[in-house]
């Protein structure tokens, strides 16, 4: 920049202050005695998305008046007001309404604390919106524009548009002792002289965006999810994760914002006729998800006619919503099929049995691992004794294995006759570990959506709900990928002590080569996919590993496998009775074998 630039700048900047010394008219004082302004709804504003606050404005001139006759019609009374907010309590819920649309614009959910340990709100007055549309003449009127004037008693709430003698529209709402329960009312009386009435039904539009109530973000995020059930159907669920939407032709019983551990749902006595519902993932560190749906309610223009609902305002405990009723409790995600049986009928109630007693997580976890494996331990038991056996003959196996290295059907064959012979399953050391699977992969389920977990800390891990983290580096591009940016100790002690047990089960197999090496792999594949975790997932697998090496040191005082040896060896001498199983597979290798000769021939 040259010389005369800075002149002309540094002369624009005197001529500025200037100006605004001693030229600029003084603002003007305000009246304290005069009334305070009035806001008018703006019934023209554009969406912008789920969650957009409403536009007010000023009431400008005298003409403001035909204004809102224009743009409200017989709603126009209501279209200017003073916001006002009222707040019903119990013992779980702060329930916050505004007069404003008359509707509810805050919860907080008084047991409950953030990850920052700030009080949980389930969403804020402006991420939020309940707005029953209605058309009059040829427009239509939201109440989220509206007005209401308000009256509480005690538990309730009674918000009015009273038009005259006899017409008015109502929303009561009224908060349960004890309950997470909130219900709602809409009363219309005489409005059939006041709606249009080629329309024959109302539309609900409500959306709230989600605060951050956890550490992880990211997996809050993920699994937060909308719920809805059909009158007659199971409960189903659109995914978030990416912006969607879907169409519900059908009648709808409820639709649920969900959240990682709380959901906000409205439930219909009767039913919407249908909805549409969509929802994304919201890219700020402090906000998840956005939530929307619009229901379509029948109107039928009698002289009194009323819609009737229950807002849940709660946790996703699955007790809590299974004694509901109404499938609420599909929001806990346990797992499918057999996975969320043994969970529902197994898990869950050893859990709430031992969460009876009021013990420590810590020492509640311990002790359902010990009830588990105390379940499993005759399948434990027959697996270890299947590898004993196959350890035993694994001497015959590798004499068979060389002597027909170039023949592989008949090398197969002959171990099948001394599988047969010996009275041995090769497959008996898998099959208890298949029946072993359907826990394992219930847990994993399990300990990830257990609210009980949640913000309840043991020995290192603050929150057993969420990864536990000793050492926090921060984000390395291809390391943060991989494995986080953290390091989770009962991760590492579950990495380490499986490994541990693989390297046992090597050596009691005796298992080598690709197999061998694999085995190794396994693990520390899951030392980056488990290091995101639950803490008490990990813990679980730890302990399980730990309990495991009891359990076979244990087995091993008793498996004698000299006794083994000759109990094969008597096998051996007594006339061979095939099972189904062996047939199959030696009919197979015969024909494989007829085959390969044929082809040489």
């Amino acid at each position: 920049m040259d010389r005369n630039s800075i002149i002309g700048l540094v002369l624009i900047g005197v001529i500025l202050v200037v100006f605004n010394l001693f030229f600029l008219p003084d603002a003007p004082k305000k009246d304290p005695n005069a009334p305070q302004q009035t806001v008018v709804a703006d019934s023209t504003h554009a969406e912008t998305g789920p969650a957009e606050a409403q536009v007010l404005k000023p009431v400008a001139d005298s003409n403001t008046t035909a204004e809102l006759q224009a743009a409200f019609g017989v709603f126009a009374p209501f279209a200017a007001g003073e916001q006002k907010t009222f707040t019903l309590e119990n013992d779980l819920i702060r329930v916050t309404f505004s007069n404003q649309g008359g509707r509810v614009s805050q919860v907080e959910l008084k047991e409950y604390k953030t990850s920052d340990s700030l009080p949980l709100v389930l969403f804020y007055p402006e991420d939020s919106r309940y707005s029953y549309q209605y058309s009059t003449g040829n427009r239509s009127v939201e109440t989220g524009n509206l007005f209401f004037q308000a009256q509480v008693e005690g538990n309730k709430i009674r918000f009015l548009l009273p038009f005259s003698e006899g017409k008015f529209l109502e929303h009561n709402y009224t908060v349960q002792d004890g309950s997470y329960l909130v219900n709602h009312e809409v009363r219309l009386a005489g409005m059939e002289e006041v709606l249009a009435g080629n329309i024959d039904y109302t539309r609900l539009n409500w959306s709230l965006t989600s605060p951050r109530q956890e550490r992880d973000v990211k997996d809050e995020r993920a699994k937060s999810d909308i719920y809805y059930k059909y009158q007659n159907d199971s409960p189903d669920y659109l995914n978030i994760t990416k912006s969607d939407n879907e169409s519900l032709k059908n009648t709808v019983k409820w639709v649920s914002f969900k959240q990682k551990f709380f959901s906000t749902t409205l439930i219909a006595t009767e039913a919407f006729e249908s909805a549409e519902v969509a929802g994304g993932p919201y890219r700020s560190d402090n906000k998840v998800a956005d939530f929307k749906a619009e229901m379509i309610l029948p109107l039928e223009h009698k002289k009194e006619e009323s819609f009737s609902f229950q807002f849940y305002f709660g946790p996703n405990h699955y007790r809590t919503l299974a004694a509901m009723d109404l499938g609420l409790e599909k929001q806990v995600p346990l797992g499918w099929g057999i996975f969320g049986w043994v969970n529902k009928y197994i898990v869950i109630q050893v859990f709430n049995w031992l969460d009876s007693f009021h013990l420590g997580y810590g020492l509640i976890i311990f002790l359902l691992t010990i009830v588990i494996k105390l379940i499993l331990m005759p399948f434990t038991y027959r697996s270890y004794l299947s590898t004993a056996k196959m350890r035993v003959l694994k001497p015959e196996i590798d004499e068979m294995k060389a002597k027909y290295e170039k023949d592989p059907q008949k090398q197969q064959a002959e171990q099948m006759k001394l599988f047969q012979k010996a009275g041995v399953n090769p497959l008996g050391g898998c099959l208890p570990l298949l029946l072993q699977l359907p826990i394992l992969i219930a847990l994993f389920n399990f300990f990830p959506a257990s609210i009980e977990l949640r913000q309840q800390a043991f020995l290192w891990a603050d929150d057993l709900s969420t990864y536990d983290s000793i050492w926090t580096f921060g984000h390395v591009p291809l390391i943060n990928t991989i494995y986080g940016d953290h390091v989770s100790l009962f991760t590492i002690l579950m990495t380490v002590s499986t490994l541990v047990y693989t390297r046992l089960n090597n050596q009691i197999s005796g298992v080598t080569g690709q197999m061998k090496v694999l085995s190794y792999i396994m693990p520390l594949m899951f030392l980056g996919i488990m290091n995101n975790y639950s803490a008490a997932l990990s813990y679980y697998y730890f302990l399980a590993n730990m309990i495991t090496f009891g359990q076979q040191w244990i087995i091993r005082r008793f498996v004698d496998d000299d006794a083994i040896h000759r109990k094969i060896q008597e096998n051996k001498k007594k006339p061979v009775k095939k099972s189904r199983f062996q047939a199959k597979l030696e009919e197979l290798s015969k024909t494989a074998q007829q085959r390969q000769q044929g082809g040489k021939k």
